[in-house]
């Protein structure tokens, strides 16, 4: 295989990776903003923020961790409607379909490890309203559900795309799912390397996993061909990979 019957593979993953740095670090933003707005005197990482928690108050601290996922849910479904309802298909409308399905997993993933995860955004939420584990276990169960629901129902829409003129199902969904989704849990963790505790790479590791209920769905809809062949390497895409992963490691 050419680099031209490489090139959705290669785009694919460049929008996996960019869309993951972006949304992790406009999650942390809010973060930042809101203990900011506190005057708690914060630093803004690129996984976590650090902030006086002495001087906050216990509901201040919710607030807080609250915000981020609160922030993401809402931005990544005005991502995906715009990407859904608004855009043709093209590179940009993949983009926007990542971006936004990234926005919703750092919402429903960050409830779905809570009772794994106690010190985490919505593990903090949960102690601060005093939800009884069995309760958050359950809330964890629905979240499972309405992810793999929500992310198999949006498999329709990666339908637009093939990597070459010859249209072959099996290879697609490689190239749009299965290489990118791997390689950027790979890279994203060593990326995030070194951490202040190894738990906090659990939303990195796990979370995206749930990106191959779309891809599952999308195997079984048994296609012929595809409107818009990806036969070259996006060089915007490329440099603002490299500009987000710069900016991730400069957040350190």
């Amino acid at each position: 295989m050419n680099i031209k019957n490489k090139a959705l593979a290669i785009n694919s993953t460049l929008i996996v990776v960019s869309t993951t740095i972006i949304g992790t670090i406009l999650h942390e933003l809010a973060h930042f903003l809101m203990a900011k707005y506190f005057e708690l005197n914060p630093e803004l990482h690129h996984n976590y923020v650090n902030y006086l928690t002495e001087n906050a108050t216990e509901f201040q601290k919710a607030i807080i961790a609250g915000i981020g996922p609160v922030f993401s849910l809402i931005f990544g479904i005005i991502i995906l409607l715009i990407s859904v309802k608004i855009l043709k298909p093209s590179l940009l409308k993949l983009f926007m379909l990542w971006l936004g399905m990234n926005g919703i997993l750092m919402f429903l993933g960050y409830i779905l490890i809570a009772p794994i995860v106690k010190n985490g955004d919505t593990g903090q939420v949960f102690d601060f309203l005093n939800i009884p584990t069995f309760i958050s276990v359950v809330i964890a169960v629905i979240s499972f559900v309405i992810i793999i629901k929500l992310f198999s129902s949006l498999s329709k829409e990666f339908r637009f795309y093939k990597n070459e003129d010859l249209f072959v199902q099996k290879e697609n969904e490689k190239q749009l799912f299965f290489y990118p989704i791997w390689f950027s849990i790979i890279f994203i963790t060593i990326l995030s390397l070194p951490v202040v505790t190894w738990i906090s790479l659990l939303p990195t590791i796990f979370m995206p996993m749930t990106y191959f209920s779309t891809m599952k769905k999308y195997r079984k809809q048994n296609l012929e061909n595809a409107e818009l062949e990806i036969n070259f390497i996006s060089k915007p895409l490329l440099i603002l990979t490299i500009g987000t992963i710069i900016i991730f490691r400069i957040l350190i």
